[in-house]
């Protein structure tokens, strides 16, 4: 190859790289994706299954969450336009081998416990085994703005008869409130 040949490749290349760059108003450089492309696209969070046993006394639960994303449910999108599907999750308790309870929750379950705005921008996500206390099974249950860690936990109780009750968690609020002292 001749020396001319090589600045002229060089320059071919750094205009090439910078092809698929864009500046935005500061000057720097962005890469040109295709954001309108990705505000089409739903976004699901993947499925889960989760199976554990607990002894509680004489008590044998075996608990089982399931979570599947579901179109037909709802589509939140977030503050940036990007599209979310929202989740069913399913609770399924055997006591003592026999069926003791079973529910399947929507975000719109919780609705009585959250703001309009808050609800119309969140999905369900996630469920969390806590304890069995004197007959009561509880689990911890989180509606959350999508990709964030901006939540509203719940917990779940279920009494020794299978009824249960949807209560708002504020244990993680007073686990991280700051003690004042005294001056």
């Amino acid at each position: 190859m001749k020396k001319h040949h090589i600045p002229l490749l060089f320059l071919l290349i750094v205009l090439c790289s910078a092809c698929g760059k864009t500046a935005d108003k500061e000057g720097t450089r962005q890469e040109n994706t295709s954001d309108m492309a990705d505000m089409n696209v739903i976004h699901r969070l993947p499925d889960l299954h989760v199976e554990d046993t607990v002894i509680s006394g004489s008590n044998v639960y075996v608990w089982t969450i399931d979570r599947v994303s579901c179109d037909s449910i709802g589509i939140v999108k977030d503050e940036m336009g990007y599209r979310f599907a929202d989740n069913l999750l399913s609770i399924t308790i055997r006591k003592n081998g026999s069926p003791f309870f079973s529910r399947t929750f929507k975000k719109s379950s919780f609705s009585h416990l959250l703001d309009e705005d808050f609800a119309r921008q969140s999905i369900l996500d996630g469920c969390r085994f806590l304890q069995v206390h004197e007959g009561m099974v509880t689990f911890s249950l989180a509606v959350s703005y999508p990709e964030s860690d901006m939540s509203r936990p719940f917990k779940l109780n279920i009494g020794p008869d299978g009824s249960f009750m949807i209560l708002e968690d504020n244990d993680l609020e007073e686990e991280y409130t700051p003690e004042v002292q005294g001056e």
